[in-house]
């Protein structure tokens, strides 16, 4: 019951630490921008490569970007790094690419992520906007 009363609907979401394939520290709150979209991800999952390629695809995720008003944010929380940096092509390089460093998102269970892949959205001031939603929900709720 505790997991999912997690970074609930109308709450802040819960803030991170992770560390990009270039080996930068950033953080959840550091991100700035109007919606953040925060995409729990595996390299080689199906269901994650066809998200990536539906907002890659997207000219409103593109265009939102490029004027700063939307980042993703793409969070890799398991440890197999070998297999995270060989997927590295696959991820836009306009988004944030990481990996939790810590383990906490996890192992600490910061984030309710029964399931891979997990699409949350944010607003700027990391309240959920939407958990768990779908790529097509998110895709016409966009700034």
């Amino acid at each position: 019951m505790r997991l999912t009363s997690l970074n609930r609907r109308g709450t802040k979401a819960a803030d991170f630490s992770f560390v990009d394939r270039k080996g930068r520290r950033y953080t959840l709150y550091g991100i700035n921008a109007e919606r953040t979209i925060l995409f729990f991800s595996n390299p080689g999952c199906k269901a994650c490569k066809e998200i990536i390629e539906a907002l890659n695809a997207s000219e409103d995720v593109s265009s939102h970007i490029a004027d700063g008003s939307l980042a993703v944010l793409n969070i890799y929380i398991d440890e197999d790094l070998t297999e995270w940096y060989n997927y590295m092509p696959i991820y836009p390089d306009s988004w944030y690419n990481g990996y939790d460093h810590n383990h906490v998102i996890r192992d600490e269970e910061l984030y309710d992520v029964r399931a891979i892949p997990s699409l949350y959205l944010l607003d700027k001031d990391k309240n959920v906007i939407f958990k768990d939603v779908t790529t097509e929900k998110l895709l016409n709720n966009l700034p």
